[in-house]
């Protein structure tokens, strides 16, 4: 290539050429002020020519900046002994790593601490989880990132939490007494949240992996007693008191009291039809729940031309309530209610010794007062009462396992309590008939199954022998009487 200059600046021997090359290809000497640097040398007689960039990439134009770059480049290929150059060679390698890496970094930075939640949410990965499951996620997150800014420093990046601060995180929650259930779903969540977000956060382990588990000591809802139910149903008015039916007659939960749309509710054929808020995002089944007379003759006070949307709709608007950022608000009205008019029947919601106590008033005969214990408040009666005693109930009605278990699930306590050791003398009260003292109705939830011989014979009905049939069934339908065998 021809150069401005034919005379060549020569170096010692095995120190390659050092010379200036401009846009177009042009070559100078290293002397000269025009163009970058470049090095040419040679490695088992096959010449090389590299273009020399500094620490940052760009292209060195001192000459010094040139010296430094040429040294480096040759001082494995001058080294005395194969020994000597496979070490320059494994330390340039890992430099050349080190500096890929980091130009990556700086190119697509890994995820940081704010911008963490957005990409969860956008994560592909992640489970296909409900609103409500999605909004105490959140509320989780935000209670770890405001415990991260208190450290000092505070981590800018996902990737920089570390097992020990998940370690610190978790000694954290013990200290403050957070019950073990809140614990285990904080930990779940965060551990679950660096397993989705591990590639782009560049986690090289999950920090949150070897936290264990506490054991749980659950504090199941008291059963009310069937006084107590019926005072709480007779005494309470409009929708409030529809929302204690549904509660006690259906054994579903609150959210789903709350929510429950006419169209799930079919008067005609004495049922509801509900996808429990729980498992909805799971794309479960219904659950067909059988309207027993006292929730029946509730539901049909609402003229059937007001039976569009919910069966509740100020309860409705009230559950599904948001603010801007997307939080449930007025849930704790709906609760509140319910708990005063607990309270109001002289029902403690507390357990005895801790929150308020309901006592006797002494002045004014059948009202209550509250008192202050001073201690944390452990409750024990709310609407969740309602379903361990429809469980309850059930149970001691001998109502088969699985028609409960398909309204509140196999993991619920009451049902732990009541179906996992049924013995002898339960079973011996399989055929008792639910209360009937309550409100005036009974509890019949499913009708009794047909007999054997009533299903051959309305199995064989036709237009021809019906009355025969008809006949049939009303002969075995009626009583025996006393001393008589059929």
């Amino acid at each position: 290539m021809k150069t401005d200059d034919t005379r060549k600046t020569r170096s010692k021997r095995g120190a390659g050429r050092l010379y200036r090359r401009d846009g177009s290809g042009k070559e100078y000497s290293a002397d000269s002020k025009v163009g970058d640097f470049w090095l040419q040398y040679s490695v088992n007689g096959k010449r090389v020519r590299v273009r020399l960039l500094d620490e940052k990439g760009l292209p060195i134009t001192k000459r010094t900046e040139a010296e430094a770059a040429r040294t480096r480049i040759l001082e494995p290929l001058l080294a005395k002994d194969k020994a000597d150059q496979l070490r320059f060679v494994k330390a340039r390698l890992e430099a050349a790593e080190e500096a890929e890496a980091l130009a990556n970094e700086e190119a697509n930075p890994p995820l940081t601490l704010a911008d963490a939640w957005e990409a969860y949410l956008s994560s592909p990965d992640r489970p296909d989880s409900g609103q409500e499951t999605l909004r105490s996620y959140g509320v989780h997150w935000l209670k770890f990132k405001s415990w991260l800014r208190e450290k000092n420093p505070a981590p800018e990046y996902l990737r920089e939490i570390t097992p020990q601060m998940a370690r610190e995180y978790a000694t954290e929650l013990t200290r403050t007494k957070v019950s073990p259930n809140t614990y285990n779903k904080r930990m779940n969540f965060l551990k679950l949240f660096c397993k989705v977000l591990t590639e782009l956060a560049r986690f090289k382990v999950n920090p949150f992996e070897g936290i264990g588990h506490k054991k749980l000591r659950p504090n199941a809802r008291r059963e009310l007693t069937l006084a107590e139910l019926k005072a709480i149903l007779e005494s309470a008015t409009g929708e409030l008191q529809t929302l204690f039916y549904l509660g006690t007659f259906t054994g579903l939960r609150l959210g789903d009291c709350c929510t429950l749309k006419w169209g799930e509710v079919d008067l005609d054929r004495g049922l509801i039809s509900r996808v429990p808020n729980k498992t909805r995002s799971r794309g479960a089944k219904p659950v067909k729940i059988g309207i027993p007379p006292a929730l029946f003759k509730k539901l049909a006070e609402t003229p059937p031309n007001k039976r569009k949307g919910f069966v509740l709709p100020e309860h409705a608007a009230l559950y599904t309530f948001t603010n801007e950022e997307g939080k449930s608000i007025r849930k704790s009205v709906i609760t509140n209610a319910i708990q005063a008019h607990f309270r109001k029947l002289g029902i403690n919601t507390h357990k005895e010794g801790t929150g308020t106590q309901v006592k006797p008033n002494p002045n004014i005969p059948g009202e209550y007062i509250e008192e202050s214990t001073g201690k944390r408040a452990v409750v024990e009666v709310g609407f969740h009462s309602l379903r361990h005693t429809f469980v309850s109930i059930h149970a001691e009605r001998g109502t088969a396992r699985g028609v409960v278990q398909a309204v509140v699930g196999h993991g619920s306590p009451a049902m732990l309590q009541h179906y996992e050791h049924i013995g002898e003398e339960a079973a011996k009260q399989a055929a008792l008939a639910m209360p009937s003292n309550i409100v005036d109705a009974d509890f019949e939830v499913l009708p009794e199954p047909l007999p054997p011989w009533a299903v051959e014979l309305a199995e064989e009905l036709n237009s021809k022998n019906w009355k025969h049939i008809k006949i049939e069934l009303l002969k075995r339908g009626e009583p025996k009487q006393k001393g008589k065998v059929q």
